[in-house]
């Protein structure tokens, strides 16, 4: 039993040492920690790199996955295209190229936290000025729906 005990402690302190050795005490007073945001590309702008606030924090990209892009076309034509189109402006931007002006991590948040966006990011509150201050109203996705879009504007924009 105390052999047991022994190594249960060993264990212990070794998880320790390693949780400690990730944070250091600057890290967990830091009041601007971002547990959301992805860590930054410094081959892309600023506005490029702004990931949102929301629920994504990484989005692992592949081969666009058709299956999904065609349930984003879907939730597209149902839900977004009284005011988007891809290529014109209409009551909100052209979505076309929003993958190349925006991160996917970014474009994920807005579909899933809309509002919050709308309220405190400063890329979105500019866009929202440039259209006569009329918001996108919140869609309700699920992660999988707002995946499906985002696979879709992939899909767009390569065409």
């Amino acid at each position: 039993m105390k052999i047991f005990f022994g190594y249960f402690s060993l264990i212990t302190i070794a998880i320790l040492s390693v949780y400690a050795f990730q944070y250091s005490p600057e890290q967990a007073s830091n009041k601007n920690l971002n547990l959301y945001t992805a860590p930054m590309d410094t081959t892309k702008t600023q506005e490029q790199v702004d990931n949102g606030i929301g629920p994504i924090s990484k989005v692992k990209l592949g081969p666009i996955n058709k299956d999904l892009a065609d349930k984003g076309q879907d939730l597209f034509n149902s839900k977004c295209i009284a005011c988007h189109h891809l290529d014109n402006k209409v009551i909100g931007p052209p979505l076309r190229d929003i993958t190349k002006k925006q991160t996917p991590v970014f474009i994920m948040n807005y579909l899933l936290n809309t509002t919050v966006m709308q309220d405190k990011d400063p890329s979105v509150k500019k866009l929202i000025k440039e259209y006569n201050g009329v918001v996108m109203p919140n869609q309700d996705l699920t992660k999988k729906q707002a995946r499906s879009v985002l696979e879709f504007f992939r899909q767009a924009a390569e065409k």
